[in-house]
């Protein structure tokens, strides 16, 4: 008996799918990508409507969640029911650059769910009861939040990197909500949930007439007063480079957080950053997990991250400790930066950060829900295709030097604020 294990050969390259494009009569693209052994498919609409977007703190989020609330036709009740029957599901979201509606169904039901997104699109109720349910549930599960370390050190960080009135930096409260109107969503909607604004991508299990379904039910949607607003002013910041230590609701432990404004992912040193950042803390593997956490034993957990939005980005390190540990952690970190700064990155360790990388990219190539949402990333950052072959060329082809001059540039956190709350 042969007991040879087949070899493990790293990926070496990568290439996205082709998928079509098409632009619907009212000017909405299409972005589909057919593939899969079930019949099932996930239709997702994307609208620039986010918080960057609204003129009233939560306004963008609050309209979104209420956007499956029911139709003037169908109350809420009523509207889930059929949903339900159907057995579909539909969720709708507002983040900071969009607000999302995804249906996930099978595909024989298809017909008739399309034209329950036509009506939420067309017609919401923004009923008042409905919004006096949901800001009632947000402001319960807000006020739990608030009471947790963890979640007021992001908020502080957030607003110490762009500012408490930029679009990214602010934070909603519960007053915010309990603010909101019925008019303030219909505003919103009114203003951005065009079909210019929008964007389709289709994937799953289909054929030649769903699309032809939503050419005539999305692409023959044409809002009855197309009133499309401008944009809330993106405010110009740096980040507050100050330390803050804030008494927090839980004294047994310190959340800390580390961070300092980025930009977007067209930025030249982004793809590069990518790579730096997962060294730095971005998986298991990384330096941070392993001094910090596997031989200091200071945290039972630590990482780092680079948020990408539309108009900027940040980068950011993430962490909790005993608070008697927080300026022995800090430091830690300091040293994990500094040798980035000023040593190369050994050969295997660079190795290994690729392989990681690579197969985290392939797996976000895995089947077509998967890989639509890969290219739906490219279009809400208004990338080109070729950006995710840049990427994967910088991963592996990124020199320990490059990797040693971003972090001179990127990784001195006297440049970064750092808030911690205990």
């Amino acid at each position: 008996m042969n007991s040879t294990q087949p070899g493990i050969n790293p990926v070496t390259s990568l290439t996205l799918p082709s998928y079509r494009s098409d632009l619907l009569p009212n000017g909405m693209e299409l972005f589909s990508l057919p593939g899969g052994s079930e019949p099932v498919m996930k239709l997702e609409i994307v609208f620039r409507a986010g918080a960057v977007w609204e003129r009233k703190t939560a306004v963008a989020e609050v309209m979104a969640g209420l956007l499956s609330e029911g139709t003037q036709q169908l109350p809420s009740a009523d509207f889930a029911e059929k949903i339900e029957f159907l057995g579909a599901t539909l969720q709708t979201r507002g983040g900071v650059d969009t607000v999302r509606i995804k249906l996930f169904t099978l595909t024989r039901f298809f017909p008739q769910l399309i034209e329950l997104v036509r009506d939420i699109l067309e017609y919401p109720a923004f009923d008042q009861q409905e919004l006096k349910v949901y800001t009632s549930n947000k402001i319960e599960r807000l006020q739990i939040e608030l009471k947790k370390n963890e979640v007021l050190a992001y908020r502080y960080l957030t607003e110490a990197i762009f500012g408490k009135k930029h679009p990214y930096g602010r934070n909603s409260r519960p007053q915010d909500y309990l603010a909101i109107t019925t008019s303030d969503l219909q505003e919103h909607h009114k203003h951005f949930i065009l079909p210019q604004n929008g964007m389709i991508f289709l994937s799953g299990s289909y054929d030649e007439s769903v699309l032809q379904t939503i050419q005539q039910v999305l692409g023959t949607w044409i809002p009855s007063a197309e009133n499309g607003a401008e944009q809330s002013k993106i405010l110009s910041t740096s980040t507050n480079q100050a330390y803050q230590e804030i008494d927090g609701p839980q004294s047994h432990q310190a959340a800390i957080r580390i961070g300092r404004k980025l930009f977007t992912q067209a930025h030249p040193d982004w793809n590069g950053l990518y790579v730096l950042n997962t060294i730095l803390g971005g998986y298991f593997g990384s330096r941070l997990m392993n001094e910090i956490r596997e031989n200091l034993g200071l945290t039972y957990g630590i990482y780092s991250g680079i948020d990408s939005f539309s108009e900027d980005g940040c980068f950011y390190i993430s962490t909790e400790t005993a608070t008697e540990n927080i300026k022995t952690l800090i430091q830690a970190v300091r040293n994990e930066t500094t040798r980035l700064q000023e040593t190369l990155v050994p050969p295997n360790e660079l190795q290994m950060a690729r392989n990681y990388l690579m197969g985290h990219l392939m797996t976000q190539l895995d089947g077509p829900f998967s890989t639509l949402d890969q290219i739906k990333s490219l279009k809400i950052e208004r990338l080109p295709d070729e950006s995710f072959g840049s990427l994967v060329d910088t991963i592996q082809h990124i020199s320990s030097a490059e990797l040693r001059d971003l972090a001179a540039r990127y990784l001195n956190l006297d440049q970064w604020a750092t808030i911690v709350v205990r």
